[in-house]
């Protein structure tokens, strides 16, 4: 059975020497929980890279394999934290969100020190690793649920997250929504998670590898020029009550309460008009649904409709992290919205 190893892997500079050749190689190398520590120009000052919080978001991984490989001196030390190895190594690799029988790691960094479940002792272990070196800054590195163009989400919508934002992606969701991230914490540092694109697609892994050689490599992250960053404010997060159970076809599917269309990744890239066909539902109303806000109010009345067991947005909307992996969907949530502007 899968476990978390309750261990931390430290590695310093000299191992940039030994690194695999390859990513599958890199990760079949970890046994847990790994600290890289590269010492940079400047050594007086670090920046966190955390990644693989979830085992099927590789693009950080893999951004961070090839950034090893490369020798780059960086302008400051650098400290890669892997979080979840484990979780990237049950087969099939970089398919599994966490381990067998385990929980979500980025719903426990805010969990309290009774805990004392393997999960919320890693997300402890990770919060001491990156608060023992006083970073300048904090990026945790992570792929979106379905296909999807790359963005940022923060707690925290001031100059200097905007800063660190724009050198991965020109877009931020800013959110008040608490589920328990590593970037929903106190760091005295700014912290941004970058949603880096869809986990199997090239373009997501350029986005992350990018963004690292930016972020590694400038010597001033918060000089005073204004960032460029488009912001979409307050999202909702759209999630199955009780026992509500979903599927993704081109047709009404009987084995399930909810059908949403196949293509609703699709959404993810552009504006979901009013009157959008989004899928069916086998009751006439919207019972299976709840869209929390930031001040706990369900909203989805606001957001969907549902006419004669067809399910369509209500008003424009601005859809993000909609993906057709049923387990996510049932387990986490079916998507993320704005309302469009």
């Amino acid at each position: 059975m899968s476990f978390l190893n309750p261990d931390i892997i430290y590695f310093d500079s000299s191992y940039r020497q030994n690194v695999p050749d390859t990513v599958v190689g890199f990760l079949r190398s970890l046994i847990g929980l790994t600290v890289i520590d590269i010492e940079g120009n400047d050594s007086s000052r670090c920046r966190v890279i955390t990644t693989l919080i979830h085992g099927n978001e590789p693009s950080g991984f893999i951004a961070c394999h090839r950034w090893l490989k490369d020798k780059v001196m960086p302008e400051t030390n650098v400290r890669f934290i892997l979080c979840n190895p484990e979780a990237a190594k049950t087969k099939p690799f970089f398919t599994n969100r966490y381990v067998e029988h385990s929980e979500d790691l980025n719903r426990f960094f805010s969990r309290e020190a009774t805990d004392q479940s393997a999960v919320a002792n890693r997300a402890q272990q990770i919060l001491s690793l990156v608060r023992e070196v006083n970073p300048e800054a904090i990026i945790d590195l992570h792929n979106t649920s379905g296909k999807s163009p790359a963005f940022s989400v923060s707690v925290v919508e001031d100059k200097q997250h905007l800063k660190l934002i724009e050198l991965f992606t020109s877009t931020l969701i800013y959110t008040e929504l608490k589920v328990g991230a590593i970037m929903e914490q106190c760091f005295d540092a700014p912290i941004v998670t970058i949603e880096c694109g869809g986990a199997n697609d090239n373009p997501s892994h350029r986005v992350a590898e990018k963004g690292l050689y930016r972020y590694t490599s400038k010597k001033d992250l918060f000089d005073n020029r204004n960032p460029t960053v488009q912001v979409y404010r307050h999202p909702l997060r759209i999630e199955l009550k009780d026992d509500s159970s979903v599927g993704f076809a081109q047709h009404r599917l009987a084995t399930t309460d909810i059908t949403l269309r196949a293509d609703i990744e699709e959404l993810n890239r552009d504006i979901t008009p009013e009157g959008e066909f989004l899928g069916w539902c086998d009751i006439n109303d919207l019972e299976h649904f709840k869209a929390i806000d930031e001040h706990g109010i369900n909203q989805i009345e606001n957001i969907l409709v549902n006419r004669d067991g067809c399910l369509f947005a209500l008003v424009d909307l601005q859809l993000f992290m909609v993906t057709t992996v049923p387990e996510i969907a049932t387990k986490d949530c079916l998507f993320y919205s704005t309302f469009a502007e």
